[in-house]
């Protein structure tokens, strides 16, 4: 049995994914089709067998750009068809002109679709298991969990590279898609202020909780990491390392699973962290916890704003929002608090 499953979406979408994809690769090869990213994040995966790509699925047909974007699928639909596969499963929802793409060089294979809606869970991952059953996929032996597998060499190297800020190094990833880009058209609702990490770091270098710290994200979040840096005290900027644009996904699972902890806003990140078994801290403020807390073999603590207009995310409210109430308002004491119950609960895990 070979089967292709097409899901185009984000990193943390494509990481909640990959238990639906390991109990498809119980019985048979699968394939996966996707944005340019699940390459360098799944490709060396042992319950995967190929990854392809597509980095403007949603481009049309027509007019100038269309047919340039669109020339993409015409260029991977032969050699997608070549590979011979009995199934290919969507998800319900996925465009029409994605199925009428697909459907013009699968030739035999049977087009199966999968959907999480109706689901009596709210989380994704738990979602799953009803995805796979609804869609006449056996769950038996189902592990549920999100993970991610780090090869030897490459976790070698990623603790090699972190030896040098001392044994405990904390990863933090400041910025979401917000951030992410050049030229933002609103701020990053997500996330907490440049002062509040800063306090944070402050208290945890003060009371000896860890020897150095990474910030991490994409180079446009350089801006944050410069933020960040500059409001802590002078004695600390040698200790807390800007590596942002520096850790290419390829290299982020390895990176991420070598540190002692990693401490994310909510974004793709904190669920490969998650996913690779490191104790996690995430803070949620206008997204709902209960529909996107990563999820993995290791501790994971909430940190959670409040606010009378949360959860806001995907409402004009969150379109609007300039005060981000939920979030800002959070105090050193607060998010001091939670990384001691992160501290504990990976205590309780067996990871010190």
């Amino acid at each position: 049995m070979r089967r292709l499953v097409v899901f185009f979406a984000r990193v943390g979408d494509l990481v909640m994914l990959t238990p639906i994809l390991r109990q498809l690769a119980r019985d048979g090869e699968v394939e996966l089709l996707a944005r340019s990213w699940a390459r360098p994040l799944l490709a060396d995966q042992p319950w995967l067998a190929g990854v392809h790509t597509l980095a403007h699925p949603s481009a049309g047909d027509r007019g100038l750009d269309g047919w340039l974007r669109g020339g993409e699928r015409r260029r991977l639909g032969p050699q997608l068809a070549a590979r011979g596969y009995d199934e290919i499963i969507h998800f319900e929802g996925e465009t029409a002109l994605i199925r009428g793409w697909i459907d013009g060089w699968r030739g035999p294979a049977l087009m199966r679709s999968i959907t999480r809606a109706g689901s009596a869970h709210r989380h994704v991952v738990d979602a799953n298991r009803d995805a796979l059953s609804g869609g006449g996929f056996t769950v038996e032996g189902f592990d549920a969990l999100p993970r991610l597998v780090v090869p030897p060499t490459a976790l070698a190297a990623a603790r090699a590279r972190l030896g040098a800020l001392g044994r405990r190094v904390l990863a933090i990833q400041a910025g979401s898609s917000l951030t992410h880009a050049w030229w933002r058209k609103r701020r990053n609702l997500k996330g907490l202020a440049a002062e509040q990490w800063a306090a944070l770091l402050t208290r945890l270098f003060a009371e000896g909780r860890c020897d150095g710290a990474v910030l991490h994200g994409s180079a446009p979040e350089g801006r944050e990491a410069r933020a960040i840096r500059a409001r802590l005290p002078a004695e600390l900027r040698a200790r807390v390392q800007d590596w942002t644009g520096a850790v290419p996904l390829g290299e982020l699972r390895a990176v991420l699973a070598a540190s002692h902890a990693v401490l994310s806003v909510d974004t793709g990140p904190a669920h490969i962290a998650a996913a690779v078994g490191t104790p996690l801290l995430v803070v949620f403020g206008p997204t709902d916890p209960a529909v996107f807390q990563p999820r993995g073999p290791g501790a994971v603590e909430l940190l959670l704003g409040k606010a009378p207009c949360q959860f806001c995310h995907e409402t004009p409210v969150f379109k609007t929002c300039r005060a981000n109430i939920c979030l800002s308002t959070m105090s050193v004491a607060q998010l001091v608090e939670g990384y001691a119950r992160l501290e504990a609960a990976a205590l309780r895990a067996g990871r010190s």
